[in-house]
């Protein structure tokens, strides 16, 4: 009998930081119902979701380290700790699917907490009806970024999968197995949960943002924990997917709205020693970790690069400082120099996350993005900042029916101000300006979960500019029909999940094999 570890059947394990003892149970039907009646109940189920979201196999690492290693910025070196290598060279397949089978378990844990939560939280005592609704929120929300990321990992964006995108082609157009409410998991051999059409997990994905909208407003939120503005910025991050301009112009206002005098963009003389820093100006909402609580040698700089010496100005600014990670990112020297540019004499401060590698007779440059003052994998790890809503805006009002080149601009010089003191597209023909919006999300949010997914939603082709280490592969094409178009663009579903769930053996993603191809067996 096939372990039955996956979406449909995980032992769910409640492992919080603090833990009661009926914490420490190790599934569902393990532990006392009657403990979420009580308040401490609801919110150790609500530590719980933002423990899943802290993980290596999703935030904590892989996220960001699966978009660094698709995109065109970055190499994973060979023998680097077999991380990521597969992803580099777009060699997954059903049977080796690089991080895919725990990026799809731990997201989907999260959604499992999410909706025990929700199912239990109207029974409790103690909490008020503001309390309520304020936790509600955050589960809601984080259970819709949940599906949102499952969508950017294992399915194609808008453009390829909903009636009506540009090269919107049926074979596409598989979304997710939707998981509605807790009798769906724990009685599995009683349902036939296959993958909903993208069309639907979409607009599941936006009720339930908007819901939980509607049910922080008004509402604070707890330093680490997702609040009201970032669920406005998430929403014109999901429009911007489905290419509604006008519905990401509304959401980025209202972001902008909610959080003016909490939020602003760091001064150009102290980015260098701001950036990095936990609860920055310009983070709206940040994963929290620390001394007791932290990923060590699993946390994403301990993959992408070694600890450096971090003082502006100084000879030994940017060099190793201790031998310990595997560094296994590097930048492509295309990258460096687009990064390390100037604008009248004025250096992009942004040139200066560039760092040493520290690979021995190698000139290999890494990227410091994330620093940990103390320890190099303690720090907190942003999921919105200010800048991705400018740049959403700014996106938006160009695309928007009758193009805005003057507030598209003016979002564009926000950042264009902060970080090299320049202003203006200096051209006012709309694809150069689209282009160029492009090109700043790419510098202002690498290493973040955006410049891979940026290209594949736009079905724009892109070329890293060699071929170095496991970077096998120079063009990189979304779609059938298109030089450099590769079946590896998203992940396979996981064949373990194929193992545990009869009913979606036949949907797998297009042009990996199948249930059956594996094992050469016919379905039922």
């Amino acid at each position: 009998m096939k372990k039955l570890c996956t979406l449909l059947a995980i032992c769910f394990a409640f492992s919080f930081s603090s833990c009661n003892d009926f914490l420490d149970k190790e599934s569902y039907t393990d532990y006392d119902e009657n403990i979420l009646t009580k308040p401490e109940g609801i919110k150790a189920l609500l530590n719980g979701i933002y423990d899943s979201f802290s993980k290596d196999t999703y935030y904590g690492r892989n996220m960001y380290g699966y978009e660094g290693a698709k995109g065109l910025d970055f190499f994973v070196r060979v023998s680097s700790g077999n991380t990521f290598e597969r992803e580099n060279r777009y060699s997954e397949s059903t049977s080796s699917s690089g991080q895919a089978s725990g990026l799809w378990m731990t997201i989907y844990g999260a959604i499992r907490t999410s909706t025990t939560l929700l199912e239990n939280i109207d029974k409790t005592q103690g909490l008020s009806a503001d309390e309520k609704a304020a936790i509600s929120g955050e589960a809601r929300a984080l259970r819709a970024l949940a599906y949102f990321d499952l969508m950017r990992l294992f399915a194609y964006p808008p453009r390829f999968s909903v009636p009506g995108g540009t090269e919107y082609n049926e074979q596409y157009a598989l979304g997710l197995p939707i998981v509605k409410n807790m009798d769906m998991v724990n009685n599995i051999l009683q349902y036939e949960i296959r993958r909903k059409t993208a069309q639907e997990t979409y607009t599941y994905i936006e009720d339930e943002f908007l819901e939980a909208k509607a049910m922080l407003s008004g509402k604070s939120s707890p330093a680490g924990h997702i609040n009201y503005t970032a669920v406005c910025a998430l929403l014109s991050r999901l429009y911007l997917y489905m290419n509604r301009w006008d519905d990401v112009i509304l959401m980025g206002e209202e972001a902008l709205t909610a959080g003016q005098g909490t939020y602003s963009m760091i001064p150009y003389d102290s980015y260098k020693t701001t950036y990095y820093k936990a609860n920055n100006s310009e983070n709206i909402w940040e994963l929290v970790y620390n001394l007791a609580d932290n990923l060590g040698s699993n946390s994403l700089n301990s993959l992408v690069r070694k600890p450096t010496h971090n003082n502006p100005g100084a000879a030994n600014d940017g060099q190793v400082s201790q031998n310990l990670g595997y560094a296994a990112y590097g930048l492509f020297p295309a990258t460096v120099n687009f990064l390390q540019n100037s604008v009248n004499g004025v250096e992009d401060v942004r040139g200066y996350l560039v760092c040493d590698l520290g690979i021995v007779n190698k000139n290999y440059k890494g990227y410091r993005k994330y620093v940990g003052e103390s320890y190099h994998f303690v720090y907190n790890l942003p999921v919105i900042r200010l800048p991705e809503i400018y740049l959403n805006l700014a996106e938006a009002y160009l695309n928007s029916d009758q193009a805005d080149i003057g507030s598209a601009e003016k979002y564009y010089n926000y950042i264009r101000q902060a970080r090299v003191k320049d202003n203006g597209f200096n051209t006012t023909d709309i694809e150069a300006c689209k282009n160029l919006i492009l090109t700043e999300r790419r510098r202002e949010l690498m290493l973040e979960g955006h410049t891979y997914w940026d290209y594949f939603r736009r079905g724009q082709t892109f070329q890293r500019p060699e071929l170095l280490e496991n970077a096998n592969k120079r063009t990189i094409a979304f779609g059938s029909g298109k030089s450099g178009s590769r079946t590896q663009v998203i992940y396979p579903i996981p064949l373990n999940e194929l193992e545990a769930n009869k009913a979606i053996r036949d949907q797998q993603n297009l042009g990996y094999d199948t249930y059956s191809d594996v094992y050469d067996t016919e379905e039922n």
